[in-house]
């Protein structure tokens, strides 16, 4: 009966080893991150097939703990259109309502600032963040 179960799991675990598949991993590159903090973050990841931009936030949700979250923003033209939306949302000063990532995201202007959110999670960009990175995607490839 021991010598049934230890080939049994000796088997179990030989087949799931075979699902594994290696893949190369795609290289990044920072296009923008906070001067003060860190995050939020800007990330161009790339490589033959895939390129994709990515912004890392602090997911202002939780008081004592950090939660590092992410927005797949997909290429540049959609990650600068996405930036031009919230800066048209700051200069309007208005509220506005996104559908992004599979998420509705809802944007606020307060006094200096766009507050973003969606379930679940909440963050913020300054109007100098918004101008840093639009100027950081300009010189980007």
């Amino acid at each position: 009966m021991k010598k049934l179960f230890l080939t049994l799991g000796l088997g179990l675990s030989l087949s799931a080893y075979s699902q594994i598949v290696v893949r190369e991993t795609l290289k990044d590159s920072t296009v923008w991150s906070s001067m003060l903090t860190g995050l939020p973050k800007l990330t161009h990841f790339y490589d033959a097939e895939h390129k994709s931009y990515v912004l890392y936030y602090k997911n202002l949700e939780y008081q004592y703990i950090t939660d590092v979250d992410y927005i797949d923003l997909g290429t540049k033209e959609n990650t600068i259109e996405f930036f031009n939306i919230l800066m048209k949302a700051f200069e309007e000063k208005k509220e506005l309502t996104v559908e992004l990532d599979k998420n509705i995201w809802f944007l606020n202007v307060s006094y200096n600032m766009v507050n973003i959110s969606t379930s679940g999670s909440r963050f913020f960009l300054t109007k100098k963040n918004l101008e840093n990175i639009l100027e950081a995607l300009s010189k980007s490839e």
